[in-house]
């Protein structure tokens, strides 16, 4: 059985009832890791805890959009565990769909979603880590950052992905003397049942306009195996830390939407 550096350490996950985030739970938890999760939806969240049948995992509903509850919620989850060695802030979802046709509602949804939870979690969380003695933060990005071939029309998405991506870098220097190691993770192309509560009309323009950049793209992977790669960055000696990791699948794959058979 191979020793994890992650075994009987306190981690947090936000958005981990379900995708990636509940793939990631898993993981955690075979590795021995206690896990605080966090969500906004109870029943769900609830539901997903109750499946791992572990006393390692809790879970605690709140919204982290709202910074006053994530205040709150750390302080249940040091009084349950007694302390917090990790958390990785997970939160995200997005829209595809046109920029000028973007309602107000769903910008202002996925900067919430995209940037200001990671932003507050990042701001709840440093204290206890401090008073924990140092730890880790990860903060989750995307690789459409990075890489124009994975969807169409997810501009206001990539764009607040690509401000976590300089707001983790601005706070890695920041916490240098407090022995907390700050890791930007990006994530390729999941499939995560999401594209189920997309606009059907513009899903199906932003699909066409991917298909014009090329028949094909890297490939899609499941939550568990993003989840193993994202566990794998707690998984560095005391004070050593990747600063950034990208994994992707890159397999020459025929572009379809989840559901969909190949070449449909």
């Amino acid at each position: 059985m191979p020793q994890w550096y992650v075994e009987n350490k306190v981690v947090v996950v936000t958005g981990g009832s379900k995708g990636i985030g509940e793939g990631l739970v898993g993981v955690l938890l075979d590795r021995g890791a206690k896990v605080a999760v966090l969500a906004r939806d109870n029943a769900r969240l609830q539901a997903s805890v109750a499946q791992w049948q572990s006393d390692r995992v809790v879970g605690f509903p709140v919204d982290v959009s709202d910074r006053d509850a994530l205040d709150e919620v750390y302080c249940k989850i040091w009084e349950h565990f007694g302390q917090i060695d990790a958390v990785i802030n997970n939160v995200g979802f997005q829209f595809p769909r046109r920029v000028e046709l973007m309602p107000a509602q769903e910008v202002r949804q996925l900067v919430e979603l995209n940037l200001l939870s990671t932003i507050f979690g990042c701001q709840a969380a440093i204290p206890w880590l401090r008073r924990n003695g140092g730890g880790r933060i990860v903060n989750i990005s995307s690789a459409t950052v990075r890489c124009d071939n994975e969807f169409a029309h997810l501009a206001v998405y990539t764009a607040c992905k690509a401000a976590v991506d300089q707001f983790t870098a601005e706070l890695r220097k920041e916490l240098v003397e407090d022995n907390i190691l700050v890791t930007l993770f990006s994530s390729g192309s999941v499939f995560t049942g999401t594209v189920n509560n997309f606009d059907e009309n513009a899903l199906a323009e932003a699909y066409t306009a991917w298909l014009a950049k090329g028949e094909y793209y890297g490939g899609s992977t499941t939550p568990p195996i993003m989840g193993a790669a994202i566990a794998q960055s707690l998984e560095y000696p005391p004070g050593i830390a990747a600063e950034f990791i990208e994994v992707k699948p890159g397999v020459r794959t025929s572009k379809r939407l989840e559901g969909q058979e190949d070449g449909a």
